[in-house]
């Protein structure tokens, strides 16, 4: 009922104060435990719940708890590695998985040792997120319409689209979004990234945004962004993808490697002066984006590569999998 009240309570709290407040809502999710073995147990019970199915991002202590639980009541406990890896190819450790049933896997390039437990144990799938099928299915529902976008940029400004990685800092995305800003020839949008942002909802930027990132990808000509899976979506839809290498040394960050590297897909930009010009270049230009055969070769490669040979294969995967 505490938790009930204060939660409630914000509402009335002017929004800046709310704001500041961050290391509150961050200690909530991280050190807060919003239930018991003996809840979920009662609740298993009463609903006739079959198994459990999680995402591997969830807190280690909430784990825990629904692994106990579900070892009480005898049912199936199961994981989803959700999203794609895009840094350097790894293997999974398989004693982090140990407390489950079943892991469901739809990232083909990431390696699992080929042990008779494994082979039982982690389940690979065709993504449903990213296949071709699921993203006509979704396309009617939205606003901004792939099959109505046009790349011809004569006659009107350019669209720019920031997709935020809370691995830097808010006030880093802010400089870029500010000095794209001053740039009289595009049309700016900014989508935030929701994790690791724990304020309550109704001062979510993210949340207030009026377009998910898929209608957004739809609607942009450019993309400057980080390491996100979201940018599967965007080399699948042929967007010019303007990758921020230089956040590394702007917050004297260790660089990371990812899978795109040396490939024709993205585009590195080392400093803030460089993102600049190349968009003003790309207007100058009369963009075009990614129609060329180079860019279409290297990027089937790389779809191949993480969902498997079978991914341009447009069938529908759900009554398949």
């Amino acid at each position: 009922f505490l938790i009930s009240f204060l939660l409630n309570f914000t509402i009335l709290i002017p929004k800046i104060i709310i704001i500041k407040l961050n290391r509150v809502w961050y200690y909530f999710y991280h050190k807060y435990i919003l239930f018991q073995k003996k809840h979920i147990v009662t609740l298993i019970k009463k609903r006739n719940i079959k198994s459990i199915n999680i995402d591997h991002g969830l807190p280690g202590r909430y784990k825990q708890i629904l692994y106990a639980a579900c070892k009480e009541t005898k049912i199936k406990y199961n994981c989803y590695i959700i999203g794609i890896e895009l840094g350097e190819v790894s293997k999974v450790k398989t004693e982090d998985f140990i407390l489950y049933d079943y892991t469901i896997v739809q990232d083909q390039i990431i390696g699992i040792d080929e042990t008779e437990e494994n082979k039982k144990k982690f389940i690979r799938i065709i993504s449903p997120r990213y296949s071709l099928d699921w993203i006509d299915q979704v396309e009617d529902i939205y606003k901004y319409k792939l099959k109505e976008y046009s790349p011809d940029v004569i006659n009107r400004k350019l669209k720019v689209l920031i997709m935020t990685r809370p691995r830097f800092s808010e006030k880093s995305w802010q400089m870029v979004y500010e000095e794209l800003k001053k740039i009289k020839e595009i049309e700016l949008k900014m989508k935030f990234k929701p994790r690791g942002q724990f304020r309550p909802l109704h001062i979510q930027k993210n949340i207030i945004n009026e377009y998910n990132t898929s209608e957004l990808i739809n609607w942009a000509d450019v993309i400057v962004a980080h390491s996100s899976s979201v940018l599967i979506e965007a080399i699948i839809k042929n967007k010019k993808i303007l990758f921020l290498n230089f956040l590394f040394e702007l917050e004297k960050k260790e660089k990371s490697n990812y899978i795109f590297e040396n490939q024709d897909i993205v585009e590195k930009i080392s400093s803030k002066n460089e993102l600049i010009t190349r968009i003003q270049n790309l207007k100058k230009n009369k963009l075009h984006l990614n129609n060329n055969e180079e860019y279409q070769k290297s990027k089937k490669f790389f779809l191949q590569q993480i969902f498997g040979i079978k991914f341009f294969e447009k069938e529908n995967i759900f009554s398949k999998e």
